[in-house]
């Protein structure tokens, strides 16, 4: 395996498909569309090359240990599409914003998933 390559995202494909893809009339859920395919692209090159996960080392038990791979998020999807200038800076900021609020008013996170609910609290009898 090259030097890095188990740190790298953004493979060629997966630009490819973010330029194919994109169109800033979509949806966030649309969006999350095309994060999902960047993930499912990203683990079948890695599969493909036999990366493996970068190595760590562990404070606690004072050994190396292979970390875990990160997954795309609506978020680096986001800096990705600034960063390969398939959006501008002003298209930039707004799916921010407008991340931001979805994310709020749907309780998910980076990755869609639910968050746990902060509402509930524990009682202390």
């Amino acid at each position: 395996m090259p030097a890095g390559q188990a740190h790298t995202t953004w493979f060629p494909e997966l630009k490819a498909i973010l330029k194919e893809r994109w169109n800033s009339k979509m949806t966030i859920e649309q969006h999350f569309d095309i994060v999902n395919d960047l993930n499912n692209k990203l683990t079948q090159i890695r599969t493909d090359l036999n990366i493996q996960p970068p190595m760590m080392w562990c404070p606690n038990c004072q050994k190396r240990h292979r970390s875990k791979f990160t997954d795309v998020s609506i978020t680096a999807m986001y800096y990705a599409l600034k960063r390969f200038e398939v959006c501008g800076n002003d298209e930039f900021n707004k799916l921010l914003r407008e991340w931001k609020k979805y994310s709020k008013s749907e309780n998910i996170d980076i990755y869609g998933k639910a968050k746990p609910d902060k509402s509930i609290t524990k009682n202390n009898d």
